[in-house]
């Protein structure tokens, strides 16, 4: 080789070393540096239990580019989720749920979305049932499944008239897989037993960075596998009752609420419901509370100790347990959701400002400043508010 062939030869060669090295300081320093997030939201909200397990996995797939870098990772998972710039393996996969479902915290991490001002439903025909989804709904992402039934079994809603429709079933969180098969999946990573999988699988020493991306990619095997099957192990009672002109009463875990709108066609059943406006107590709650108080009529008959399981057979009632007695007496059935109950429950809200009960009426029961004479009044008040 000639020596201005060789001397060119030696320019390109330093050339393509300068490159590389420059590469490798941008590479360097986009992993020390904090990476923002390029995640956007799933495809849109699920309507069948088939279509779960792929949108859980989008939710993975959210997480883990929120946990993009070494340095957004925190290695040290205390149980809370703060809102800071680095996240556990937990908080990435909470964080995504969350934004699911448009849930958003203030400074003190309370959650602080509305509910939407309308609830959409639309269902299709399944087997022998009807499948659906309202959209979010109380910071969830439910998915419906219903039939027709012959009468509504948590106790009537009116003496008046009768329902022309009635559809029982039940509500599932599309969310819920997700942290469920987390706990699976690191099993599936690792070999070792620990008392709380996720966390302490974050906060272990030996798990690298690599070993996150690869238990994300685990999870997200795993929920296309089996999350249309979890969603058959958590679920909550729904039943729907139709009057004329479609109107009605939606009865779900988080209230009452008035439907709108329903039709049943060949292939589709929707309807409307406003899931911030509870249906409120008529005159069968008031026959309720009358009789709740007819039943802790003094100290004798009341349980200080309540636990909300409530014994048929029991000689003593809590404020709580009166109301299952006095609800199933007069309605024929009870749901603790009833208009009559969450009535009571607002009352005790305004009267325990400054406490924290983890059960309303049970905590305030149980309140050893609670007298027999705030429950009379407390009954008496809520018959009175009821128009």
């Amino acid at each position: 080789m000639k020596i201005h062939q060789f001397l060119s030869f030696l320019t390109v060669v330093n050339s393509v070393l300068v490159l590389f090295q420059l590469a490798q300081g941008r590479l360097a320093a986009q992993q020390e540096a904090p990476v923002q997030s390029q995640a956007t939201l799933p495809a849109p909200t699920p309507a069948t239990k088939a279509d779960v397990g792929r949108w859980d996995a989008d939710l993975v797939q959210r997480a883990a580019k929120i946990l993009a870098s070494p340095a957004q990772w925190n290695r040290a998972d205390t149980g809370k989720c703060p809102s800071e710039a680095t996240l556990s393996v937990r908080c990435a996969l909470e964080k995504a749920v969350e934004e699911s479902a448009a849930v958003r915290r203030d400074h003190m991490e309370s959650r602080t979305n509305q509910p939407p001002a309308q609830a959409d439903c639309r269902f299709h025909t399944a087997g022998g049932s009807q499948e659906g989804s309202c959209g979010v709904l109380f910071d969830e992402v439910p998915i419906f499944t219903i039939s027709r039934v012959e009468a509504i079994t948590s106790g009537r809603w009116r003496l008046d008239v009768q329902p022309r429709q009635v559809w029982a079933g039940t509500m599932t969180d599309a969310e819920y897989p997700v942290m469920e098969e987390a706990t699976t999946a690191v099993g599936l990573v690792t070999a070792k037993k620990y008392t709380t999988p996720l966390r302490d699988y974050n906060n272990d020493t030996t798990t690298t960075f690599a070993d996150v991306q690869v238990f994300f990619r685990v999870l997200q095997d795993q929920l296309v596998k089996h999350a249309t099957s979890d969603l058959d192990e958590n679920f909550d009672a729904v039943e729907i009752e139709i009057y004329a002109g479609g109107a009605g009463v939606i009865r779900t875990y988080a209230g009452w609420f008035p439907v709108s709108g329903f039709t049943l066609g060949d292939s589709m059943l929707q309807f409307h419901f406003d899931p911030a406006t509870e249906v409120p107590p008529n005159g069968l709650d008031r026959e309720i509370l009358e009789h709740a108080a007819a039943i802790i009529a003094s100290d004798a008959a009341w349980n200080r100790a309540d636990n909300r399981k409530c014994d048929p057979t029991a000689k003593t009632w809590s404020i709580y347990c009166a109301e299952e007695r006095a609800s199933i007496e007069v309605t024929g059935g009870f749901h603790h959701r009833r208009p009559a109950l969450e009535l009571v429950r607002q009352i005790v809200e305004e009267r325990s400002q400054g406490k924290s009960y983890p059960h309303r009426l049970m905590g305030y029961n149980n309140d050893p400043s609670t007298r027999l004479e705030d429950v009379r009044s407390l009954f008496a008040e809520a018959i009175a508010r009821i128009k």
